[in-house]
């Protein structure tokens, strides 16, 4: 009878990526183990330095590949609204969606630096994801109306950063996400020239 052969067969980058959010939701994104990527990937710890010999380049690519799911969900969920006031909701989502995220609150607690950075420094691939996406939330005959359009997507991001970065109080209320998540929709209205009393901006989301 032939031995057991001990190969395993590389895990998928889904997999593997989400094992890096589970280690960084635990410890930070400076503290990311791979040891425990590896475990919760049932992989070799080698086969992930083969691939990552940086481990920040692997940080990096899971956080842009979680950022650009998150985004994707934040613009695809029903909304009652059209037009901006669409545009100013999907915002508002996408804001929360990131300021609750498991990794936000961890990168929050351990490295509030990094975490400011992330979004709010030009030359960081997440903060390309996020500007790409607001440039894409504006339906075609909205954009071609709108004559800086990458300007506006700045402000609009500029804006909205750091409600998505400070994440609530453990543990945080109903009512305290409805309060943020009210202001906010308010700013945008006021940011893409809608009245600041449009009952959109009075509708929970």
């Amino acid at each position: 009878m032939r031995p057991r052969s001990s190969y395993k067969a590389p895990p998928s980058l889904s997999l593997v990526y989400s094992a890096v959010l589970q280690s960084m939701a635990e410890h930070g994104p400076r503290k990311m183990n791979l040891a425990l990527v590896a475990r919760l990937a049932e992989t070799d710890r080698q086969l992930l330095y083969r691939n990552w010999p940086d481990r920040s380049v692997l940080v990096r690519e899971c956080a842009d590949n979680e950022l650009q799911r998150v985004l994707f969900v934040a613009g695809n969920l029903r909304s009652e609204q059209e037009g901006l006031c669409r545009v100013a909701e999907e915002i508002v989502r996408a804001a929360r969606m990131v300021r609750e995220h498991p990794v936000t609150r961890a990168t929050a607690r351990t490295d509030p630096d990094l975490l400011r950075g992330a979004l709010l420094s030009y030359d960081t691939r997440l903060h390309g994801r996020a500007r790409h996406w607001l440039n894409n939330l504006f339906p075609w005959q909205l954009a071609r109306s709108i004559p800086h359009l990458r300007l506006l997507s700045d402000i609009l991001l500029t804006v909205a950063a750091p409600f998505a970065l400070t994440p609530p109080e453990e543990p945080h209320t109903d009512s305290e996400r409805s309060e943020l998540d009210a202001r906010l929709r308010i700013t945008l209205h006021l940011c893409l020239g809608l009245a600041p009393d449009c009952p959109c901006a009075a509708t929970p989301p």
